[in-house]
């Protein structure tokens, strides 16, 4: 079953955002696993993915920090939230 999410142009800054349509805690260890991590705190990892680096939120929002395509960064939101969930 696919995972409700959107994604658009970040209003605060210059990147693209995703966020799950009903609000839920991921769980950074399990995507800590799936993804090779540049940094880890313990309310948010920054990933490496096929779209770049990505802000991983604990509540839910995924920040693309060079957003260019919106295929590759759907398709790595799916997996960050398959992943997490």
């Amino acid at each position: 079953m696919p995972i409700p999410f959107t994604l658009g142009k970040c209003t605060t800054r210059a990147g693209y955002s995703a966020k799950l349509k009903s609000p839920q805690k991921l769980k950074l260890a399990a995507i800590k696993k799936a993804f090779a991590t540049v940094l880890e705190t313990p309310i948010l990892l920054v990933i490496k993915t096929d779209a770049g680096e990505v802000i991983v939120h604990n509540y839910g929002e995924l920040l693309f920090k060079e957003g260019k395509d919106m295929e590759v960064m759907e398709k790595v939101a799916k997996e960050v939230y398959e992943a997490g969930l």
